[in-house]
């Protein structure tokens, strides 16, 4: 994988370094020319939010680009300009790299750089700031040698260098010392499990971490709150506290004039924040020690208030957030739902007037409109957790406003706001456009307070582009966040459907399986009743919910879920009632892995659906320079690989480019072939399984036990040639037992095993222990196919048993089974079906007889195709003969697959004989494969769907 990566970079490099030799106006090419090299070459995303260009500074210089993420700034020569030679610059005689530094300089210094880099079009250099004499210490290359000196572009996008790198280890430094803070607290109360104790102590923590931001964030005096508690007693705080938040939520106009000198210092917060009157326990010396001389040491500014949420999940009792389905979202995969939402239309549109608008009045003009715009949407998150989705889309919103801002102000040299008016109107981007739902009362705090420091944060980065102080205090406006279960409550409380334009997020992942009955209940009202209802994911419930509140309006949807809902039998139970109410998939990501960002990792895999009645992805086509609609597939090679944008003719509810249509699980095949059945289930507590060690040692014993004794097959005995047996006493006569008696022993503890177990199934099949509860033993040869493949595997690996053999239930059995059903059951076009209908387990492929097997449309095979499948078939038995080392796992293994080439020319051959009887394409892709599967499905199952 990473050998692919480098010779990809190492291609777009060359094609990078062929379109700009020799190019290189300063101001009519340098946007253009960073834009193409950070995306193309650097492999940065989202550059036109995360890179910023011409930003205005405190002196009236401007930075060409600004890459705050990477902590990087860019000063761009024209071609041909000497990088040595100084130039006059605000009056100074200056190197392109000292003016570029004297610009960083400016900046306040939560955004000042550690990297500069100037260029000329033909030569870059890379100043580190953080060495002794960067302006001579520094890395150099030419545009020639980019192709093999792209590396040291790396730590543009290395993640351990990045802003969000920093934000993260701090925030969640952070919220160690709050989880420890907050167990402390805990102690304090009477009785700590009272639910009214428990909202105060949520209550507490926020508004402690909102103090300690605004202390460092600039928004109180520097150090103001900790200093100010310091010098007073720990027994005195919790009156201290409770005065000091009194005093926060009251004007200084109507503040008691008698009120405590170092208190009435503290400004009129507003916002609701410190509203509510709630207990505050009596503190301690250790917590005053802890608070003062280590939470409050933390540099609270730099936490991101997008990773707010995770830091205080960390407080949550984990046995809560497992009950509640509830995950942190990492902004990366954010912006996977946002991005192709709504925020690259936004960022394209505004680039679009930028570049278009020649005349500065017209340009202006726009650029209002589109503020006005902006301005009027609203964003919908109705399972909002701690605020993740709400905060980073406010956070991405008021970067666009930033760059409009930039753009009016750029030529206004001394400010002139008079045309703009005051900052309340020309920072239009309110709170109040964020709407959410969210279950958890302490979460709904929580995400209030990480969209005000998203806020205070927002207008920091507002001040050093229009050179003027923003007014953070008091809070003018609030997030709109209602606390309830999302799907109970009427989503119009949270806001009209008539004002919403999009809803995201990230709802809680519960399988089936898990709902207790309460969450079963939801989901079978959600989706009045409809087949199978009983067996859906609970995040599929959001997805419900939404079809039925944008029936009669023009809003666009984007939800995370796992990746269960479009594959295998879920996907007809879960879409089919969509899409009976006109709902469609717009875009979607494929299966990816998801690390949870939080204490308490956990890796599930997970899809990303954009839906609406609206018939497609809207993008913009930068050629007919307009917005146009499409069916869009965000393609992940593997679960971890690199993702690849797919524009298809249609995207199902399977995520393929293939027909509406939904594959209903079938109890028999559809095609005239032999049955599939599920292997043997002994439910035996592991006493009629043997290893050969411990089968020889029990013959030792009791020899006469050794006809009863059968091969044993399972998944991993099949795939990595594990051996083991099976003592099989079912057909054992009572007389034949008694001859028995270590034999007799193994059936009573069978016997026990299942009475003192808590399935009443088992139990009920004690009174007969030599027998499975599952037996499945077919005369004659049958294919084998294991239940779990895989996902890394082109195929599901197949093989034949004769009768003596006995198979577990990790396997399925087909009886009867020829030479050229192996053929086709192993070829590509079969595979094809399998990765599109089978469900995961995790992200590895489960083969299912109802839902793979039965619903396949085999071709209807002559006599001579028959033989031509079925020798080709052969061939791939007698390729893996020549392999008599390796196991199936290791001959199957895609890594390896040249080290086989017997094997692979085989199974090439293999679909070259079944793609023909399909009447397919000579290279026909897998897409228009599983295309035309589809259809055939559809034909023969009209009357079902």
């Amino acid at each position: 994988m990473a050998e692919k990566h480098a010779a990809h970079k190492k291609r777009q490099a060359e094609r990078f370094v062929e379109k700009w030799h020799g190019r290189g106006y300063e101001k009519g090419e340098a946007q253009a020319f960073w834009m193409d090299l950070l995306t193309d070459v650097v492999g940065m995303e989202d550059v036109s939010t995360r890179c910023l260009f011409e930003q205005r500074t405190a002196a009236g210089g401007f930075i060409d680009a600004n890459i705050p993420d990477s902590k990087t700034i860019v000063e761009q020569k024209s071609s041909g300009v000497d990088l040595d030679k100084k130039e006059t610059r605000q009056g100074l005689l200056v190197t392109p790299y000292e003016q570029a530094k004297r610009y960083a300089d400016t900046l306040p210094n939560t955004h000042r750089p550690d990297y500069i880099i100037v260029c000329n079009f033909h030569e870059f250099r890379i100043h580190d700031l953080n060495k002794v004499n960067p302006a001579e210490d520094y890395v150099s290359f030419v545009l020639d040698e980019l192709p093999k000196q792209a590396y040291l572009l790396d730590f543009l996008i290395d993640p351990k260098l990045s802003r969000q790198a920093r934000e993260l280890e701090i925030s969640w430094q952070a919220g160690q010392l709050i989880g420890e803070l907050y167990d402390l607290l805990r102690k304090q109360y009477v009785d700590p499990d009272l639910l009214v104790n428990q909202h105060a102590l949520n209550v507490l923590c926020v508004r402690l971490v909102f103090c300690l931001f605004a202390e460092d964030g600039g928004v109180f005096r520097s150090n103001a709150f900790s200093d100010y508690l310091a010098g007073v007693p720990a027994n005195l705080w919790r009156r201290t506290l409770q005065d000091l938040f009194d005093a926060l939520d009251t004007p200084e106009n109507e503040r008691d004039p008698y009120l405590e000198e170092g208190i009435a210092r503290f400004p009129y917060v507003n916002g609701g924040l410190f509203r509510e009157r709630t207990e505050i326990p009596q503190f301690t010396e250790e917590i005053k020690e802890l608070l003062i001389n280590k939470v409050a040491r933390t540099d609270w500014s730099e936490i991101s208030p997008t990773i707010f949420g995770g830091v205080f999940e960390s407080t949550l009792n984990p046995e809560t957030r497992a009950s509640g389905g509830m995950h942190y979202t990492s902004p990366e995969n954010i912006h996977r739902v946002i991005d192709p939402l709504f925020l690259d239309n936004l960022t394209a549109e505004l680039d679009d007037i930028l570049t278009r608008y020649k005349s500065q009045a017209a340009l202006r003009r726009e650029l209002r409109n589109f503020h006005d715009r902006l301005s009027k949407l609203t964003f919908f998150d109705p399972a909002c957790g701690s605020g993740n989705f709400l905060t980073e889309t406010y956070l991405s919103l008021r970067r666009l406003e930033n760059k409009i801002l930039s753009v009016l102000l750029a030529d206004q040299g001394a400010f002139d706001f008079a045309d703009l008016g005051e900052e309340a109107s020309f920072l239009k981007i309110r709170l109040d456009q964020f709407v959410g739902i969210e279950i958890n009362e302490f979460a709904t705090n929580v995400a209030n307070t990480a969209l005000w420091i998203a806020q205070l944060q927002s207008n920091l980065e507002a001040e050093t582009i229009i050179q003027r102080t923003v007014k953070d205090l008091p809070l003018r406006d609030s997030a709109h966040i209602i606390q309830g279960n999302a799907l109970t409550t009427d989503w119009n409380r949270a806001v009209e459907a008539s004002d919403c334009n999009y809803i995201i997020g990230n709802p809680p992942f519960l399988g089936a399986r898990n709902q207790n009955a309460d969450q079963k209940a939801e989901i079978k009202a959600v989706f009045n009743g409809a087949k199978n209802s009983g067996n859906i994911d609970y995040v599929a419930g959001w997805f419900a919910k939404a079809s039925d509140y944008i029936q009669d309006f023009p809003i666009e949807c984007a939800f995370v879920a796992t990746n269960s809902i479009c594959q295998g039998e879920q996907v007809a139970n879960v879409w089919y009632p969509l899409y009976q109410k006109g709902v469609r998939i717009d875009f979607a990501h494929d299966t990816f892995r998801w690390a949870n960002e939080s204490n308490n990792q956990a890796h599930v895999f997970c899809v990303i659906v954009g839906f609406s009645k609206q018939g497609g992805m809207k993008y913009w086509d930068t050629e007919q320079r307009k917005f146009v609609r499409a069916k869009v597939l965000f393609h992940h090679d593997g679960p971890d690989g690199p993702v690849e944008r797919q524009q298809l003719d249609n995207l199902n509810a399977y995520l393929v480019d293939a027909a509406d249509g939904f594959v209903w699980n079938q109890s028999k095949p559809l095609s005239h072939v032999p049955p599939i059945g599920i292997g043997n289930k002994p439910i035996d507590g592991g006493n009629y399984l043997f290893t050969p060690e411990e089968k020889a040692e029990f013959l030792a014993k009791e020899p006469g036990a050794e006809s009863y004794f059968h091969p044993w097959l399972g998944a991993k005995e099949f795939l990595q040639g594990k051996k083991r047996e099976v003592l099989w006493l079912g057909d054992a006569t009572p007389a034949e037992l008694k001859k028995l008696p270590l034999c007799k022993e193994r059936i009573k503890a069978v016997q026990q095993y299942r009475q003192d177990s808590k399935s009443a199934g088992t139990r009920k099949i004690a009174d007969r222990p030599t027998r499975f509860h599952v037996e499945n033993m077919p005369e004659g040869t049958s294919i084998v196919v294991p239940k779990t493949s895989s996902e890394r595997r082109k195929l599901v690996p197949l093989g034949f048993v004769d009768s003596d053999t006995l198979c577990g239930d990790a396997v399925f059995l087909i009886p009867g089974a020829e030479l050229w059903h192996f053929g086709v059951l192993h070829s590509r076009v079969h595979n094809a079906w399998m990765r599109t209908v089978a469900g995961r387990l995790k992200s590895d492929y489960r083969y299912s007889g109802g839902m793979v097997y039965n619903t396949f449309i085999w071709p209807n095979l002559t006599e001579a195709q028959k033989v031509e499948i079925g020798n080709a078939a052969q061939a791939v038995l007698d390729a893996r003969k020549v392999y008599t080392d390796c196991t199936l796992a290791d001959l199957y293994d895609p890594d390896d697959s040249y080290l086989y080439p017997a094997l692979l020319k085989a199974h090439n051959a293999l679909d070259v004989a079944v793609e023909k009887a399909y009447g397919f394409a000579p290279g026909i892709e897998e897409k228009d494969i599983v295309a035309a599967l589809m259809e055939r499905y559809l034909a023969a199952t009209a009357q079902q769907q």
